[in-house]
């Protein structure tokens, strides 16, 4: 009997309450890790008590702001520096350097949020990204324990102050891989819509290829509708400022380092490797996410492709570490009914708990690769990250189955200052 199939048996066995809530412990580590982020939280609404209210909607400005300016038909300002700051400058004063750096697939999700004031906006955007990652991990099975530690963890209070896009994504491609077994054509669609944000899905393609091919189409065919419908909504002026300014824009972050506001908070193999200069720091990154896009062709577990997902990419903050915490769930999960390797719960909890330490500590940044290789490594050492055919499915339980015009004043903003 494989690993999967001895899991199956133990979950089997245990009792039905030990089966809908974990170990004791799990809540309150869970509340521990919480604290750091809780801390920041405080600290974001104090500035927004405090006249500093751009600042604290931090990249939920450019969320709003792209949908805002492309929807009352100023598109080019987001292709336009001087035009885009001076746009949050006559909102809220001197704030930090802000860039709109997403394809226009994205803009079709902030679009209609541009209708709001921005608070409204971006608390809206985040409470359906976290309502819809909960919906799509209930549909995959998962318990309500297991949901709620996900929306609690680090990463996923992290994304929110930020009113960044890891929830939506996380709910795209680990709702998607999920669902894959059941359902590989909803996950398939799911994972094609995350090409919203194309540099998490350097592992995926051989991974659907080779283990569901029927998802791997639906992704292609929904990635492709999806840039169809925004080049329809938007217009080719969408692509061709996304191509000649923005993609051009991103890569300099990366190559130069600037702006420091965008290249510091990097996490990433290519960002660890950085002391090696760019020529040296691209060829490790080239080297782990070839490695990475290989061995997604050979497992077969949701587990692994998310692990290497974060280190294939060049481009990582630490809010983009909810897949990892998703991750690290799943293998919890397993974990409760198996048992631990050596030193592996260590490792687990560093992983959750690093999206939260970082904002506080982000002189350990750079250690989050070697973190997420030797998680990724023991998981696949206890043979983790392979799944059985249905047939060793616990009793009871289903067989999975295969011209620039004056920029209109939005609502509700404030004065500059």
């Amino acid at each position: 009997m494989c690993f999967q199939g001895q899991k199956a048996l133990k979950i089997a066995q245990m009792s039905p309450k030990s089966q809908i809530f974990p170990s004791a412990w799990l809540p309150a580590l869970v509340a521990l890790c919480a604290v750091p982020s809780c801390l920041e939280a405080g600290a974001i609404a104090w500035g927004a008590a405090h006249g500093l209210t751009g600042k604290a909607l931090r990249d939920g400005l450019d969320f709003w702001g792209g949908g805002y300016l492309a929807l009352h038909g100023h598109l080019a300002a987001l292709f336009d520096v001087r035009a885009y700051q001076a746009f949050f400058a006559g909102l809220y004063g001197t704030l930090p350097y802000h860039l709109w750096s997403y394809p226009p697939t994205y803009l079709l999700v902030a679009l209609p949020f541009g209708w709001l004031p921005p608070w409204p906006a971006v608390f809206s955007f985040d409470l359906l990204s976290l309502l819809l990652l909960a919906w799509l991990l209930r549909l995959a099975g998962k318990r309500g324990w297991f949901i709620a530690a996900v929306l609690a963890s680090p990463a996923s209070l992290e994304s929110m102050m930020e009113h960044q896009n890891a929830a939506l994504l996380t709910a795209l491609i680990g709702g998607g891989l999920l669902l894959l077994p059941r359902r590989p054509r909803l996950g398939g669609v799911l994972i094609g819509l995350a090409s919203l944000k194309p540099q998490l899905g350097l592992a995926l393609p051989l991974f659907l290829l080779r283990r569901a091919p029927v998802a791997f189409v639906a992704a292609a065919v929904s990635a492709v509708l999806l840039a169809a419908l925004s080049w329809l909504v938007l217009g080719p002026a969408a692509w061709s400022g996304f191509w000649h300014f923005t993609r051009p824009s991103m890569s300099a972050v990366l190559l130069t380092g600037q702006p420091p506001a965008f290249a510091g908070g990097l996490i990433s193999v290519f960002a660890s490797f950085r002391f090696l200069g760019v020529p040296g720091a691209l060829l490790v990154q080239g080297i782990v996410s070839a490695a990475a896009i290989l061995l997604s062709w050979r497992t077969r577990s949701p587990i692994a492709v998310l692990l290497l997902t974060a280190l294939a990419s060049p481009y990582l903050h630490a809010y983009d570490l909810l897949g990892v915490t998703l991750a690290v769930a799943l293998l919890v999960e397993q974990r409760l009914a198996t048992g631990f390797a050596p030193f592996e719960a260590v490792l687990c909890f560093l992983a959750w708990f690093a999206p939260g330490l970082l904002p506080w500590a982000p002189q350990f940044a750079h250690v989050t690769p070697f973190l997420l290789a030797a998680l990724l490594a023991s998981a696949m050492r206890r043979g983790g990250l392979g799944v059985c055919d249905s047939s060793l499915a616990p009793p009871a339980s289903p067989a999975s189955s295969a011209g620039r015009l004056p920029i209109p004043v939005p609502p509700d903003s404030t004065a500059p200052g």
